[in-house]
């Protein structure tokens, strides 16, 4: 008997057409999201352009006309006088206290600004009521060319120097004269009617001791100790805690211009430090955890036992 053709099975493949997005798929998403982001970009910078002053507009001009424009002097003008940022209140490209770009925007308010130039002027009767002190005074007459006072970005600075003829202590020793014990009172009476608080430094000539257990180190250290107590006894003179700091620099700050032996290098520097001063020290000492002490303290947060399981 024959064999019986088994019946021919045909495949048959059917294309379906797909709808408008099979055919050009999800690349129309990123487009539209990217025309988005650049819209949003522009209207941004017409918005800060708007927003900006015309000596603002005009550096952001010369930038474009002139790649080296602040380091011109029309550059350096607008750079210095309203280089904060466009926005008010903006941070700018000025170094800030933590050293990232950009000043403390607290400092830039009319209020703050107003407080430190009030702060000054205090600090400047304060300088002129210590010179008047001493042209009336007769005793202290005689030490008013020893009497140097100035303005540093610390604040008020006042240095009682040595000279060969009328020195302050007693030779290689922290033992005050009797002149200068009138000198460091009639200072403190005016310095104690400031809010501000002090610092206090010692400084010596270069001239060695012989004895290396004792140097010019503890010389500085304990004369500026020695006028901190005189200053706080006085009377009227500093407040309890006015005295933010007490330091001995030896002979590493000479006067400027002035050999390091020179007598007029032993004095001692007292200085009326600003607010702003003091509150950037008291930022910058604050004590930050290493790595490990971090992650010890996020799993302690977390509920985390920082003791192994005991077995």
């Amino acid at each position: 008997m024959a064999e019986q053709q088994k019946p021919e099975i045909k495949v048959k493949f059917i294309k379906k057409k797909g709808g408008h997005a099979a055919a050009h798929g999800g690349a129309w998403k990123v487009a539209y999201a990217d025309l988005v982001t650049a819209m949003m970009a522009f209207f941004l910078l017409m918005w800060l352009l708007n927003s900006a002053d015309k000596n603002t507009k005009a550096g952001i001009a010369g930038v474009f006309q002139d790649a080296n424009f602040f380091n011109s002097e029309r550059g350096k003008e607008i750079l210095a006088n309203h280089g904060k940022g466009i926005l008010p209140g903006g941070r700018g490209m000025a170094p800030g206290p933590d050293g990232d770009g950009g000043t403390d925007t607290a400092s830039d308010s009319p209020g703050a600004a107003a407080a430190e130039e009030e702060e000054k002027k205090a600090m400047e009767a304060t300088a002129e009521a210590i010179e008047k002190a001493f042209q009336e005074d007769e005793l202290l007459q005689a030490f008013q060319d020893q009497i140097s006072m100035d303005f540093t970005d610390e604040g008020l600075r006042i240095q009682i120097q040595d000279k060969a003829a009328q020195v302050l202590f007693d030779s290689g020793s922290a033992t005050l004269k009797s002149y200068t014990l009138s000198i460091l009172k009639e200072i403190a009476k005016e310095l104690g009617k400031l809010p501000n608080r002090v610092v206090i430094g010692g400084h010596t000539d270069a001239a060695q001791y012989a004895n290396k257990a004792y140097t010019n180190w503890e010389l500085s250290a304990e004369r500026a100790n020695a006028a901190r107590r005189v200053m706080e006894s006085a009377t009227g003179g500093l407040r309890p805690g006015q005295v933010r700091r007490v330091t001995g620099y030896a002979e590493t700050i000479p006067l400027e211009g002035k050999d390091p032996k020179d007598p007029q290098n032993r004095r001692i520097s007292i200085v009326v430090i600003s607010a702003a001063t003091e509150a950037a020290e008291t930022k910058h000492q604050k004590a930050k955890p290493r790595e490990g002490e971090k992650k010890v303290e996020a799993g302690t947060a977390l509920g985390a036992n920082p003791e192994p399981p005991k077995h």
